[in-house]
């Protein structure tokens, strides 16, 4: 990544043919998010909003203890769905991808997953700035990991007013589509809300 010239990145992952790649779990990450799922008690893990279902897979393979399920309500299947006003005007007659989900991805909202799963941590990577993550939150009784960026391009930091921590090592260790100079700034942030029953 690092080599890449500035703008690059950005393109390989947003026009590229497997669809646009939001997040970049690195095997180094992907470790230590099991260690702080398993840290959590928990066993079973739902990833909502999982889109294609990569975190999952790369997650399960690097942890075959955890049994974690995937699931999107599929509402980025359409390009425009994922798009802001302004990216539709710019981007206006380039072949942009819609997010398919993976064949292992069930089709549920995030609400409908939870209360069908029952896990005992929820996971969501990179969703869609405004009330997702609330409407998540409210859902579940148990933990929820948000991997995300900072400065409101992912997830609702209004939410931050459940109890919650960050967990400063995972960010160091994730990449995402922001990082164009990782050795200068690195943009993931990951958040670990505590249950409420706790």
């Amino acid at each position: 990544m690092s080599t890449l010239a500035r703008g690059d990145l950005e393109r390989i992952c947003e026009f590229n043919p497997f669809g646009p790649v939001y997040f970049i779990p690195t095997a180094p990450f992907l470790r230590a998010l099991a260690r702080l799922i398993r840290a959590r008690g928990a066993r079973r893990a739902l990833e909502v909003a999982a889109g294609d279902g990569h975190l999952t897979r790369a997650l399960s393979a690097h942890a075959p203890d955890l049994r974690i399920v995937a699931s999107d309500s599929g509402k980025w299947e359409r390009p425009h769905a994922r798009m802001s006003p302004r990216e539709r005007r710019e981007l206006r007659g380039t072949a942009v991808s819609g997010i398919r989900p993976g064949s292992d991805v069930v089709r549920l909202d995030a609400r409908a997953a939870i209360d069908r799963f029952r896990p005992d941590l929820v996971l969501a990577c990179w969703l869609p700035p405004g009330p997702l993550l609330g409407r998540i939150l409210r859902a579940s009784d148990r933990d929820v990991i948000e991997i995300g960026a900072g400065s409101g391009i992912t997830g609702d930091i209004s939410c931050w007013r459940y109890e919650h921590e960050f967990c400063d090592e995972l960010d160091a260790l994730g990449r995402c589509r922001l990082d164009e100079r990782p050795a200068r700034k690195l943009h993931t942030r990951v958040t670990l809300y505590q249950a409420r029953t706790r």
